[in-house]
């Protein structure tokens, strides 16, 4: 043993405290000894390493998929507004002029309407189109661009909007004829207009959400094949973005609508036992386009017709409180969604609020969403 090997050893054995650290250190490592081994003979078992496989796959395929599939932003997105004359009378606004000021003020050139079966026929076989041709004149005079939406679930709560008489019809043969027959009428009286570029039969169809009876897909069906017949105009199909199938509602029309949320008040089906909550989609923008590609539905045939633009809480609108408008619709929360939706690589982008937006900038002094807004359309 040489002298510095010599004293080095002499210098350990009169201080022992590094032997305790090693001998310390060891018996910390003595379990991950026992862990390596088990794990050597687990993966030597077939249905282990299977499982290990499987669980790789989720954590990792997400991100795989985020680099093939990842959405490309649109340079010039054309964006448009809903616009319901129920939902601007419920606010207290007149409608009309709500609508010239969407058409006028705000600038909108793309808009989704709707032909209100329980006011078209209030009455069995007595029509009434006035309301929605007088839109419709108005678009036709400002060469706006209109999605047309008919059926018995449309656009707003409660989604169903059937006249009483066809409610109080127990036999669904005979309902079912009384429907079609109003898509039919419906479609005649109003395909004279150029504005309409497309007809959207019924809206979210197949999407349990709202007071409504089911629809059954034959129906759904039945009515694009009246459409068909009578119009060579695109049909387009409406579908939950955020819980929808997509392909089932793609497959009966030319096109797919989605709505695209991402703040709500909601029970979810009663599975919190009837308390609302408030609630985020955990859902990243690129999601969209991966769902788009898994399910075989082309992007280019998908139209966002409802992006989440106004609060979603316990009553309308005009009623709620700052704070809870705040809980889904704050400002930062109007940017965010406006960014989080053109970073998703849609063509077109229709908003849902309009109408409150008008009403905060009239009504509540605060001009902040209309004015926000308004640039896109200009």
């Amino acid at each position: 043993m040489g002298k510095k090997s010599l004293k080095y050893f002499t210098h350990i054995k009169e201080n022992p405290f590094p032997i305790f650290l090693i001998r310390t250190a060891l018996s910390f490592l003595r379990p991950f000894d026992r862990i390596i081994v088990l794990l050597k003979h687990l993966f030597e078992l077939r249905l282990f390493r299977i499982i290990m496989g499987m669980i790789f796959l989720i954590i990792v395929s997400p991100f795989i998929l985020f680099i093939f599939l990842r959405p490309v932003p649109q340079k010039d997105i054309n964006y448009g507004v809903n616009f319901s004359r129920k939902y601007s009378e419920e606010l207290g606004m007149d409608w009309k002029e709500t609508y010239i000021q969407i058409l006028d003020d705000l600038g909108a050139k793309n808009l989704r309407l709707v032909a209100y079966w329980d006011d078209v026929e209030k009455i069995k076989d007595e029509y009434d189109f006035e309301d929605i041709k007088w839109q419709l004149d108005e678009a036709e005079k400002r060469n706006v661009n209109v999605i047309m939406t008919v059926g018995r679930k449309v656009p707003r709560f409660p989604e169903c909007f059937e006249p009483q008489w066809w409610k109080d019809i127990s036999i669904e043969e005979f309902r079912n004829d009384e429907l079609y027959q109003y898509v039919t009428d419906a479609i005649v009286e109003l395909r004279g207009y150029t504005s309409i570029k497309m007809w959207q039969v019924e809206n979210e169809p197949f999407f349990p959400f709202g007071v409504c009876t089911e629809i059954k897909k034959s129906v759904v069906e039945n009515e694009v094949k009246i459409v068909r017949t009578l119009d060579n105009r695109p049909i387009l199909i409406q579908d939950s973005g955020e819980g929808g199938f997509w392909k089932p509602s793609y497959e009966i029309g030319d096109y797919l609508a989605i709505s695209m949320y991402r703040k709500i008040w909601y029970d979810f089906w009663g599975v919190f036992l009837g308390r609302f909550i408030y609630f985020q989609y955990p859902l990243a923008h690129w999601t969209y386009k991966i769902k788009a590609d898994l399910v075989q539905v082309p992007y280019e045939k998908i139209i966002v017709t409802e992006l989440q633009a106004e609060p979603w809480g316990p009553g309308i609108n005009s009623k709620l409180t700052q704070e809870d408008k705040d809980q889904t619709m704050s400002r930062q929360d109007f940017i965010g969604t406006i960014n989080y939706a053109q970073k998703a690589g849609f063509k077109d982008i229709y908003f849902w609020g309009a109408e409150w937006w008008l009403w905060e900038k009239d009504v509540n002094n605060n001009p902040y969403f209309w004015d926000t807004a308004k640039p896109l359309f200009n």
